[in-house]
């Protein structure tokens, strides 16, 4: 824990009560230590590499150079959330921490809710726009061609939707197992081998985020791509399916701490 001023006393009742508390302690884990220029050093530098590779070396269009940013900015960062988040809750329980912040004023629903809120915000900068920013350049330098600004924002906060999903799944899993293997197991295992289950099960196209970056083979573009580019999307129906995931992962994942025994 980051230490005692965590827990000073606060006048949040009910489900909020230490609320306040526990998001400065998962803030400071964050933004009070290396994590988060190193964390942005390291996906700066990755997709930069494989940016500067496709755009400046091989010179391709702007269209394939936005296919694999999205592809890059999506599927590699969301490995880093998975890792980050496979031990926010399994990690406590086994160290005991858990079970000391809930003797405290917390409720068990801040416990859940702190990490969401900070881990959600913090990948939002470190790991989207920050990045992305950087990558907005290269693509411009890259090919010479400027795209729009409010349509590439619009693009990152879709890309941020899917790196919301698997940090939620990922916490709710916390919540079920008492080992880190199943938790990071499973979360990598719907993180890439979510287009073969499309594949098989095509009613799943809207429910996973795969698609969200990636055409189908009845798509041109894919939703993120599309508006990078500037295209027209065909339904935004997906959108609404995933935050609705995503909600239901943190409710269960709030159902099943509440009945965890410490």
């Amino acid at each position: 824990m980051a230490g005692n001023s965590a827990f000073e006393l606060v006048s949040e009742r009910g489900w909020r009560r230490g609320l306040g508390n526990l998001l400065d302690n998962e803030f400071a884990r964050w933004w009070k230590t290396r994590l988060w220029w190193s964390q942005a050093l390291i996906w700066i530098l990755l997709i930069g590499f494989m940016l500067g590779a496709v755009a400046i070396g091989a010179k391709e269009s702007i269209d394939n150079v936005v296919l694999i940013y999205c592809i890059f900015a999506s599927m590699f960062p969301a490995v880093g959330v998975i890792i980050r988040t496979q031990d926010a809750v399994v990690g406590e329980k086994q160290d005991g921490t858990a079970a000391w912040v809930l003797s405290k004023p917390a409720s068990r629903q801040s416990f859940i809710l702190s990490k969401l809120v900070a881990s959600g915000l913090s990948v939002l900068v470190i790991m989207v726009l920050l990045p992305g920013i950087v990558a907005y350049g290269l693509m411009w330098f890259g090919t010479g061609t400027q795209l729009a600004p409010l349509a590439f924002l619009e693009g990152l906060a879709v890309i941020w939707l899917f790196q919301l999903f698997f940090l939620a799944f990922t916490l709710m899993l916390g919540t079920f197992f008492s080992n880190r293997g199943p938790v990071i197991g499973l979360s990598l295992a719907l993180l890439f081998f979510q287009q073969y289950l499309i594949g098989l099960i095509p009613a799943t196209n809207n429910l996973l985020p795969w698609t969200l970056v990636v055409p189908t083979n009845n798509q041109t573009y894919a939703m993120v791509p599309s508006l990078l580019l500037g295209q027209p999307v065909s339904s935004y129906l997906q959108l609404f399916f995933i935050t609705a995931e995503i909600v239901i992962f943190v409710l269960v994942a709030i159902w099943r701490f509440q009945r965890e025994e410490f």
